[in-house]
């Protein structure tokens, strides 16, 4: 109890620091969009319509970055206060860290995406649940391509663009059984990189196989990984999760789920006491979390190699 009287507490407070940002941004919005006025019904006056376009514009962006600014400030209070508290009532050894993301090196590594060339992430959390270790944080991973277009002239120009890789959770933790190879699970689909990576591994259940293709460099151990109880888990986390994929390397699992980039913080739209706002960012939490005990990643009935169960 005492906790959520914290809580509550805490959500009021920020609540009113909202409203006040919120009645400083109208009055920097009012301020600044009266000033472009101004200065467009010039240009308009002077029968210049690019001059009255390109002033509105300008006005428009500098109110846009006045509201982020303004509000940025109190979604960051938010993150850093409320988000250690749900989490605590999870499992007290989860950190949380704002600004912080699982790194570029564990992305690479698994195997399930080509090398981004831009990356970057927010909201990392890690710790132990029960006896399993993990780590996980929304990424946002980019490739580079140039895009060619030709001007009225018949000149040809290319400019550099980037395309999303992934966008979503990106979750590590540490398994239960030992492997030296590399198995991939992918939703039900033949694509290019699949094809480049190991072999097919054909498994027993039907509807596991409609769902998800498996590829690995060890028809052996994917086969002592993806037990008939993970296949069946794995159906059920489809079906509470959504699309996703996973790797299973270096003695970890590692999914790659699709989650919304604001999964973990507030719409400042809305009162920040309304309890849904603190709902739906404890369900995402209970929903990655959960995952451990979803897959049964505590279950220490294998002992990895050269490990002690109990120090597991």
């Amino acid at each position: 109890m005492a906790v959520e009287a914290d809580l509550a507490r805490s959500l009021l407070r920020l609540e009113a620091a909202r409203q006040e940002s919120l009645s400083r941004m109208r009055i920097w919005i009012g301020a600044v969009m009266a000033s472009a006025g101004a200065v467009a019904l010039y240009f308009y006056l002077a029968s210049s319509p690019a001059g009255t376009l390109v002033t509105l514009a300008i006005g428009l962006i500098v109110a846009s970055g006045v509201s982020i600014h303004l509000l940025r400030k109190v979604k960051r209070a938010f993150k850093e206060e409320i988000m250690p508290a749900l989490l605590e009532e999870i499992d007290p050894s989860l950190q949380y860290e704002a600004g912080g993301c699982v790194s570029q090196e564990d992305f690479r590594h698994c195997g399930l995406f080509m090398r981004p060339d831009r990356y970057r992430g927010k909201d990392l959390i890690e710790g132990r649940i029960g006896q399993t270790a993990v780590r996980f944080s929304l990424i946002h991973a980019e490739e580079e391509y140039e895009e060619t277009s030709t001007d009225a002239d018949g000149n040809r120009r290319s400019e550099t663009q980037y395309r999303t890789i992934f966008r979503g959770l990106f979750f590590v933790a540490d398994f239960n059984k030992h492997f030296s190879g590399r198995t991939l699970v992918r939703p039900k689909a033949v694509t290019f990189m699949s094809r480049l990576f190991g072999s097919h591994v054909a498994l027993e259940d039907p509807q596991f196989n409609e769902l998800f293709t498996v590829n690995s460099t060890d028809q052996i151990e994917a086969r002592y990984i993806m037990t008939a109880s993970l296949m069946e888990k794995f159906k059920v986390l489809r079906s509470k999760a959504g699309a996703f994929r996973a790797s299973f390397f270096l003695g970890q699992l590692i999914l790659a789920l699709e989650m919304p980039w604001n999964a973990f913080e507030p719409s400042m739209r809305r009162s920040l006491a309304d309890s849904d706002q603190v709902r739906k960012i404890q369900g995402n939490l209970r929903l990655i979390t959960g995952i451990v005990e979803d897959l049964g990643l505590n279950v220490r009935i294998w002992t990895k190699a050269g490990t002690d169960p109990a120090s597991q």
